[in-house]
């Protein structure tokens, strides 16, 4: 799986791209969602605030572009979409 990340324009989160569709009413079956539609999830994720979109890209409101790839990995690897170990 490809997995990119950027600072976002607004400095305050990390965009994350990945290759990977996301089914966001699936996956908020999976994870405690704020918000799932099947365009737009909002979660808190190990104290970080999320938004996922069904593209594959997310927006991570994290301190590191390390931090945001780190908490990408494990959501994804939870939801099925990623194996642990695996970059």
């Amino acid at each position: 799986m490809a997995i990119s990340v950027r600072l976002c324009s607004g400095r305050t989160a990390f965009e994350v791209s990945t290759n990977t569709k996301i089914d966001l009413i699936k996956a908020s079956s999976i994870v405690q969602a704020k918000i799932a539609t099947k365009h737009l999830m909002l979660l808190n994720y190990n104290g970080v605030e999320i938004s996922m979109y069904p593209s594959g890209r997310m927006i991570i409101k994290a301190q590191s572009k390390e931090e945001s790839l780190d908490i990408a990995r494990n959501l994804l690897t939870r939801l099925g979409l990623h194996e642990a170990g695996n970059n």
